[in-house]
């Protein structure tokens, strides 16, 4: 009874330490966003508009004259991931010509990051005349079915905040530096909403659409193309409509989360069965062999499952739910080589194994597997 009570308190400070850990990995968690990437000029009023069109840093200023600005919107339909790069995205298009656009420009715009270009299928479907702002247009829309190729950054995974862009030309190759896009702000009537220009029955998959934006990025081109009459070296201020998805983390936390706490559950228990007591091993069937057997086979378990998020992302470095599959490594090693040293009971290791029935790696599990956690997470996110 004495040795029960005694221990109580080292269970406790044990318990104590691997909540602080668990609570900073949660703030953590809470903790990420999005990144932008650098050069990205977002725009989600008129304001923003405004401010990145006045810097006049890009080719279709640089002409000797204003460029004919097309107002562009898109309305997303529907959106699906075909692989980790590959992302298929359907909805309508739409511009407006100003009057005095010039009769020789061709009207359109490009996709210029599509892939499978012969399944792409943009097929206009109306045309109006009409006055806004003063200004006399003609809007032309385009349904829109275009699959693109982007490099996403899935290193924090299950936590990644992506943003999915359809990146847009000019239709126009000849005169692009007379054409700039710009949003067609006033379409919207939620502008001021985090999200506007969706499909309200779009179905969102793995993902949750938390944002919709537009953004300018100037894009240097080493090239002229050929053009006899440009520099080797010019910026575009090309035009983009982005999506920012958040991973629905109930789905990865089940088909992640869940195994490895398992499997840690699972080594925990064959930590406590070790003992020297002939009576307590008898009762719960402890043996050396049958410890190494049990991580032998938590080991594949683990393996398989690491695999198979490795086949997700293999064009990826490291993602940050492999650091648990790591550490779970780690932990079934650990497992496995204190129940071999425990039964040897030679030297001085063995013996501060033996002190009070190995009492000290069970006190210590939690707490080494939680703050080894949340130093990969601090490390990673």
């Amino acid at each position: 009874m004495d040795k029960t009570h005694s221990r109580r308190p080292l269970w406790a400070l044990s318990l104590l330490l691997s909540l602080f850990a668990l609570i900073w990995v949660v703030w953590m968690w809470s903790q990420t966003e999005r990144h932008y990437g650098e050069g990205t000029h977002l725009v989600r009023d008129a304001t923003d508009l405004e401010r990145v069109l006045a810097e006049s840093d890009s080719i279709e200023f640089q002409k000797g004259e204003s460029p004919y600005q097309v107002p562009t919107g898109l309305f997303i339909q529907s959106l699906a991931f075909n692989s980790s790069s590959d992302v298929n995205l359907t909805g309508y298009i739409w511009q407006k010509y100003p009057s005095d656009f010039p009769q020789e420009f061709k009207k359109g715009v490009i996709f210029p990051e599509e892939v499978n270009s012969s399944g792409t299928v943009l097929r206009e479907e109306y045309r109006a005349q009409g006055l806004e702002n003063g200004i006399d247009y003609e809007l032309i829309g385009w349904y829109f079915d275009v699959t693109v190729r982007q490099s996403f950054d899935y290193s924090q995974y299950p936590l990644d905040h992506l943003s999915i862009w359809l990146r847009l030309w000019p239709g126009d190759f000849n005169n692009d530096e007379r054409i700039l896009l710009v949003p067609d702000l006033a379409a919207y009537a939620e502008l001021g909403q985090h999200r506007f220009g969706l499909d309200q029955d779009l179905v969102h998959g793995l993902w949750e659409i938390d944002e919709t934006f537009f953004s300018f990025n100037n894009v240097p081109y080493d090239t002229n193309f050929g053009y006899f009459e440009f520099p080797e070296q010019v910026q575009y201020k090309e035009l983009f409509f982005n999506l920012g998805v958040q991973r629905k983390f109930i789905n990865a936390f089940v088909s992640n989360l869940v195994p490895l706490l398992v499997v840690s559950l699972l080594l925990f228990a064959s930590l406590m069965i070790v003992s020297s007591d002939e009576k307590r091993a008898s009762r719960f069937g402890f043996s050396t062999s049958g410890v190494v057997g049990s991580c032998s086979a938590l080991f594949f378990v683990v393996l398989l499952a690491h695999i198979q998020v490795r086949d997700q992302f293999a064009g990826s470095g490291l993602v940050y739910i492999e650091y648990f599959y790591l550490i779970m490594y780690g932990a079934i090693l650990l497992t496995a080589l204190n129940a071999y040293l425990f039964s040897l009971g030679h030297g001085r290791l063995g013996r501060w194994l033996q002190y009070r029935d190995n009492l000290i790696p069970k006190l210590a599990y939690w707490p080494s597997v939680t703050w080894a956690l949340a130093l990969a997470t601090w490390m990673k996110l």
